[in-house]
């Protein structure tokens, strides 16, 4: 977005909020007791596969200690079916990508239906503001609305947590937990799939490698979290050093969107393919699930894999920071790359032995 647009957007949520402050849609609510006691929550997304990911644990959560609140979110419709998958929702409201453009009909339509939803809390998922969403969450009449501080939150968010630049951004979202004073006890950061999903992921993958012993190993080398991807010549150079040592099929996992750089890989790596090309992102996810291993850059399914048990391999640029790598996720090991030196395929394959290792001990 350029600089205009944001100075813009800015303006506009100034004079929506000065407004906004005037109508003191804003009321006395106790923490954590009036959370915990909503009818309804109400999840927004971020538009950003990942951050459907990271909520995943304190909605499973809710849902397992407080079954008796509704659990809703709202989801970009190409996300809703990993929502569905990973989260125990009660509701989830979709919407296409043309809905969040400010007083346009169909924005107002979408606020029309969240406000009918009896929604008694809000929940931003993400630290980023979007002033689309923030104003979804104040109209949706929730008296509750809780998200990250930022300095044009207040009237729409009515409760800010402040987030940590340290730690994982995987688990921002459940330090909400903590912050509401409900603690973080029993809330996983780990996910599971549908059975049916995984069961369609392990036939499609064996009658395509019916053979004992050989790996799968899953290959991303697209869009990072950060815009700064990995060279795809040096994910090449690691996919084929490893199965010159070790008996593996590859498995190319994409976003559909980059294609063209999925068939350019295609020529370039030595050796078998399992040829599959998943139909939706929640059928990604389950042929993720069954990889012996990964290699990846900081990529949307680096983050899915970390939390499902996959071995992965991760390769960072220097502007991966520290918040983007799972701290917790034995089953990760991040290989950093310095531009101008050598990768060291010793220090390569030691991370490679000890995700394997680590991978058997869970099965075993």
């Amino acid at each position: 977005m350029t600089y205009e647009k944001n100075n813009e957007k800015l303006l506009m949520s100034k004079a929506i909020s000065v407004f906004l402050k005037k109508m003191r849609k804003t009321g006395p609510f106790a923490l954590p007791d009036d959370l915990i006691n909503s009818n309804r929550i109400l999840f927004l997304d971020s538009g950003d596969l990942t951050d459907v990911l990271f909520a995943a644990p304190i909605v499973n959560w809710f849902r397992a200690n407080y079954p008796d609140i509704k659990l809703s979110m709202l989801v970009e419709k190409n996300h809703a079916g990993v929502a569905k998958s990973i989260m125990k929702l009660h509701n989830i409201i979709s919407y296409d990508k043309k809905q969040m453009k400010l007083f346009k009909t169909d924005y107002m339509a979408l606020s029309r239906k969240l406000k009918g939803q009896g929604v008694d809390t809000a929940i931003l998922i993400s630290p980023q503001m979007s002033l689309e969403r923030y104003l979804l969450a104040f109209l949706s009449g929730a008296k509750i609305r809780i998200g990250f501080t930022h300095p044009m939150a207040f009237p729409f968010i009515n409760c800010e947590v402040r987030g940590s630049e340290d730690s994982y951004v995987g688990n921002s979202i459940v330090r909400l937990l903590e912050a509401m004073g409900l603690g973080v006890r029993g809330c996983d950061r780990l996910i599971t799939l549908p059975d049916a999903d995984i069961a369609h992921a392990r036939q499609l993958i064996h009658f395509r490698k019916p053979e004992k012993g050989v790996m799968t190993l899953g290959i991303d080398p697209g869009k990072s979290k950060t815009r700064h991807n990995v060279i795809p010549e040096i994910m090449v150079y690691l996919a084929n050093s490893l199965a010159g040592r070790l008996k593996v099929k590859f498995l190319v996992l994409m976003n559909p969107v980059e294609n063209k750089l999925a068939e350019s890989l295609s020529t370039e790596l030595k050796g078998e393919f399992i040829d599959l090309i998943p139909s939706s992102r929640s059928e990604t996810l389950a042929l993720l699930s069954q990889c012996d291993l990964f290699l990846t850059g900081n990529t949307d399914l680096f983050h899915f894999a970390a939390a499902m048990n996959v071995p992965t391999l991760a390769v960072f640029t220097k502007y991966d920071k520290k918040k983007w790598v799972p701290e917790e996720a034995s089953n990760v090991r991040v290989f950093k790359g310095v531009k101008g030196e050598k990768l060291s395929l010793k220090s390569f394959f030691s991370k490679v032995e000890e995700v394997l290792v680590i991978n058997k001990n869970i099965s075993d």
